[in-house]
């Protein structure tokens, strides 16, 4: 009964040790010498943790559309600060700032999320809420 006891706690720390795993740091992915302003139409938003994702295109200074992946915070989160996912919606114009992938791919962490029509702050982390 002890070993089946022990497997079972051995069992349970893996799980928990690789949902852990999963989650990453902002500078291991995401580049603050790299900082972007994007202004671009909502193409759709993933409402998940540990991170919410805001997917929108953009147009590049030679004209041609770009495809952009935003990086949140979790969703409790937002909430708390008072986004949820009836303040972003298809088609919306937004303007967000943030910081660009390492890799150089087109994808960021939103420092700041603006809806551009209505000039409305949707969200801004801690450091950006009084700028």
């Amino acid at each position: 009964m002890r070993i089946l006891i022990s497997g079972f706690v051995v069992l349970i720390s893996l799980l928990s040790s690789m949902t852990a795993l999963s989650h990453h740091s902002f500078s291991a992915e995401f580049d603050v010498g790299r900082p972007v302003e994007l202004t671009g139409t909502v193409t759709s938003l993933e409402w998940t943790n540990p991170h919410a994702w805001v997917f929108i295109e953009t147009e590049n200074d030679q004209g041609n559309s770009e495809s952009w992946a935003i990086e949140l915070l979790g969703i409790n989160t937002l909430m708390r600060s008072g986004m949820t996912p009836k303040n972003v919606k298809t088609g919306d114009l937004l303007v967000v700032t943030g910081y660009g992938s390492r890799d150089g791919t087109n994808t960021a962490n939103a420092s700041s999320v603006t809806n551009k029509e209505t000039g409305k702050l949707l969200w801004a982390s801690a450091g950006r809420a009084s700028n």
